[in-house]
Formats: C-alpha cells, sequence, structure tokens
C-alpha cells in the first residue's frame, strides 16, 4: 500500500505528515537526532500498519518538510502543542501512537500526566529507558557539522546491521533532510543562551531528575532493539517496571532503531500489541 504526502496547518504552524490507510488511528512519531523525519523513520512500516489502521507518521518541527520553529522556552514544549494541535484539526480525539527515542520519552511524558496533552488509546515506546540516553553514544549523535562525513559516525551508534551502518544511500537521504532550508540552524540554536540567561532547555550531558512513571495510564509496549548503545538493558528494564500494563519486546539483530532495521519483525510485534490491546477494549 502506498502512502501520500500531506500537510496541514494548526495553530499557525505547517506540519507534513504521511497518512495511508483506513481504520483506528495510528500515529507514528520520530526521534531527534540530526536527518530525522517521518520519512526516514517509517517508510518500511507503513504499508504493513495501513492495512489494519489510518496511519499518519509526523514530521516535528524543526524536521523534515515541517516549519522551521524554535521555542526558546523549550522545545519538546512547542513539539507537544504541535501534534495536539494536528491532531485536534484533523479532529482525531483518540489514537494508538508509535515514538521513537525522542518522541518514545515523549509519550511517556505525556502518559504519566493526569490531564494528558495527547488523546492516546495505547502506545509503543522504541529504544527509550528509564534513565537519559549513555552520554557518550549521545555525544556522537549531537556532534555534526553539516558534512556528509560529519554526519558518519553517528550511523554506527544508531544501527547494527553492517548494511545499515554502512548505508551510503541511507546516509545521503538523511544528510538531506539535514540541509533542507532552517533544519540546522533550528537544531543548532538549542545550544544558544544569551549571557547569564538559563534557556530552559536541559544542558547536554545533565542528568535529569529521576523519573517515576505509575502515573501511566494507558497499555503500554516497550521495545528495544537487541544490540542498542544508547539504552541499555538495565535501564529499559527499570522503565518497565514502573509501567502499570506493560509487556516488552527485544528484538534481535537491531540496535536503536529497530523499526528500520529489522522491519517485518517491528510491525509485527506492533501490530500484535494493538490487535490485542483492542480485543481487550472490546
Amino acid at each position: 500500500m502506498s502512502f501520500h504526502d500531506r500537510f496541514v496547518v494548526a495553530d499557525g504552524c505547517t506540519t507534513h505528515y504521511l497518512e495511508a490507510g483506513d481504520g483506528p488511528p495510528l500515529i507514528l512519531l520520530h526521534g531527534g537526532e540530526y536527518g530525522a523525519s517521518a520519512r526516514l523513520a517509517w517508510e518500511n512500516c507503513v504499508p504493513a500498519l495501513a492495512e489494519h489502521h489510518r496511519v499518519l507518521a509526523l514530521d516535528f518541527v524543526g524536521f523534515g518538510h515541517s516549519d522551521k520553529l524554535r521555542d526558546f522556552g523549550g522545545q519538546r514544549r512547542l513539539m507537544l502543542r504541535q501534534v495536539a494541535g494536528v491532531l485536534r484539526t484533523l479532529r482525531i480525539d483518540s489514537a494508538d501512537f508509535i515514538g521513537t527515542s525522542l518522541s518514545g520519552r515523549m509519550l511517556l511524558d505525556v502518559a504519566n500526566r493526569p490531564s494528558p496533552q495527547w488523546p492516546i488509546r495505547s502506545m509503543v515506546v522504541v529504544g527509550t529507558g528509564l534513565a537519559a540516553p549513555v552520554a557518550e553514544a549521545r555525544a556522537v549523535l549531537e556532534d555534526f557539522d553539516g558534512t556528509l562525513d560529519g554526519l558518519r559516525p553517528s550511523m554506527d551508534v544508531l544501527f547494527h546491521d553492517p548494511r545499515w551502518k554502512h548505508s551510503e544511500d541511507y546516509l545521503r537521504r538523511r544528510h538531506e533532510y539535514c540541509m533542507v532550508p532552517g533544519a540546522w540552524e533550528t537544531a543548532a540554536a538549542g545550544s544558544l543562551r544569551a549571557p547569564g540567561r538559563d534557556s530552559g532547555e536541559r544542558r547536554p550531558h545533565v542528568r535529569p531528575p529521576a523519573r517515576d512513571y505509575g502515573r501511566v495510564a494507558v497499555p503500554t509496549l516497550l521495545v528495544r532493539g537487541r544490540y542498542d548503545r544508547l539504552v541499555p538493558p538495565l535501564t529499559w528494564q527499570e522503565l518497565a517496571a514502573q509501567i502499570p500494563d506493560v509487556r516488552t519486546e527485544t528484538i534481535d539483530g537491531s540496535g536503536h532503531y529497530p523499526q528500520i532495521e529489522r522491519s517485518a519483525e517491528f510491525v509485527e510485534v506492533a501490530l500484535g500489541f494493538l490487535a490485542r490491546t483492542k480485543k481487550a477494549e472490546a
């Protein structure tokens, strides 16, 4: 099944997204590394997922073909408002979600609130643990000078399978997204702050406060690639122990992004979880 490029304007922000299929809405969100986009994160999964769901894969602000905007009081706050606005504009009042890395953390934080900002029915969280990502690996993702070769070291962090680690086609396409006007500037702006002023953004590699996800009230599937260099097994297991209604799946032969490296296995796991959740609600 093919998918379509769409654009929607919500709260003055233009969001690009991919759409395919009919049925219960399924919202796909990507990670936060340089060059991330809905297409690169989800193109191998959308056709199979769309056989059972109306799939919408969004580009966050600052990424892909969405507007290049920066909230110096906190970029995640802007992303939260963006997704909420898109769903409100499209009249989606309940949906299943899949988020990877950065967006997986956002899903957990939203679902953990007394009044969630997004209408989450159930969620699949990929490549996220209780603690922050491993600092050394994260530093590689954040060290990018705008060149193709400057992006190459991050491939070793994101992937395990040599076919993906050394994929010149994927590297080139990701670099093209980095070079979309405003993309690099939006990401790099997060490191800027006036003398004596706190930007509101979390400083790199500062240990975040202890998290407690015991208030997550929706069915949750945690997925981890067996060789994920950013999320060690222990912190992933610690996260699972906090969530009341949780399942876990480890996908072999993959690193941080199993939905790319092992898309068929990932889709099977995700669809199985979503089907069980739907059956339990019936």
